[in-house]
């Protein structure tokens, strides 16, 4: 919702302006603002081994650890898939292309984008037999095991931070419905978060039954700690093809005609770059938005031949 406090600002800043403007004589479009909230998939990211220990310094993992991929996620949580942007467009050539069926534009967009997310989990099993136990009917020995299970669990997640480019075209300006499409480049820019979670746990193993009880008692088990790690900044690039369907508050009123509530879907590729590896995902979002278009502004200080 933030994305719409700097919308609203300049919507109320240009009504001024904007009607004075009307009164005098009627303008070509020049510019509009947008502002967009909705949803976006997560991308996806990847890290070698020799990347995992670059990520966190100081912590190795011992060649007596396995991978684990079913690993338990010790730093759970709802994944972030907001999707907010502010966009700025220049319409280009607004004179010449007045009161045609078609619009050209140029977007600069900022906004919050993308969630990335990986983990990867470690671990060691040490067994030792706690207790016997014979089958009456068979004779049978079974072993009850006592498993003293260390964990590792190392975590990299950024929420990505957009600049983006883009070139729409609209068909059906100023009418009461429009659709717009076109293409649009991000720079995504990101602080990650590095953490390693280390815990233990005891289990036991191949009983019989659940009225089994052990006359070994537990072991005193090591705390579970959690450590954080500095991390730089993480680059990446999103390209999408937007589809926009909007449609204004009004057909006659001057003020209300330059406001339209739309909704948005954009389809494209996300790349994440690491170091010696770049990971890339299908991305798809969807954007409720709020745009209102500018006529152009009367210069002061300038003769009337120059206006």
């Amino acid at each position: 919702m933030k994305a719409f406090i700097p919308c609203l600002f300049l919507l109320i800043t240009g009504i001024s302006f904007s009607q004075k403007n009307d009164s005098i004589k009627p303008k070509a479009i020049a510019f509009a603002v947008k502002a967009s909230i909705g949803g976006i998939t997560p991308n996806k990211i990847a890290f070698s081994d020799a990347g995992w220990d670059r990520l966190t310094p100081g912590f190795q993992v011992l060649d007596s650890f396995q991978v684990n991929p079913t690993g338990t996620d010790q730093f759970a949580g709802e994944p972030d898939d907001s999707y907010n942007v502010f966009s700025f467009s220049f319409l280009n050539n607004p004179k010449k292309q007045t009161g045609k069926n078609y619009r050209f534009s140029t977007t600069i967009h900022i906004g919050q984008g993308p969630e990335a997310k990986a983990s990867k989990y470690w671990v060691r099993d040490n067994r030792t037999i706690i207790d016997t136990l014979s089958s009456g009917q068979t004779g049978t020995t079974y072993f009850v095991y006592g498993n003293r299970r260390q964990e590792i669990q190392k975590q990299y997640r950024i929420k990505s931070w957009m600049i983006g480019l883009g070139e729409r075209f609209a068909l059906r300006p100023g009418k009461i419905f429009q659709f717009e499409t076109g293409l649009d480049v991000y720079m995504l820019l990101g602080k990650p978060s590095v953490q390693s979670a280390t815990w233990e746990s005891y289990i036991v193993e191949d009983i019989n039954g659940s009225t089994y009880q052990s006359s070994t008692p537990q072991p005193v088990l090591n705390p579970s700690q959690t450590t954080n790690y500095a991390a730089k900044m993480s680059e990446g690039l999103l390209v999408s093809i937007p589809f926009d369907i909007s449609f204004a508050l009004s057909k006659n009123n001057p003020f209300f005609k330059r406001i339209r509530l739309g909704l948005e879907a954009n389809y494209g590729m996300a790349f994440q770059f690491t170091k010696g590896k770049t990971s890339y995902t299908e991305s798809k979002s969807w954007a409720l938005n709020l745009r209102y278009e500018f006529y152009q502004f009367r210069r002061p200080f300038q003769s009337k031949s120059q206006k």
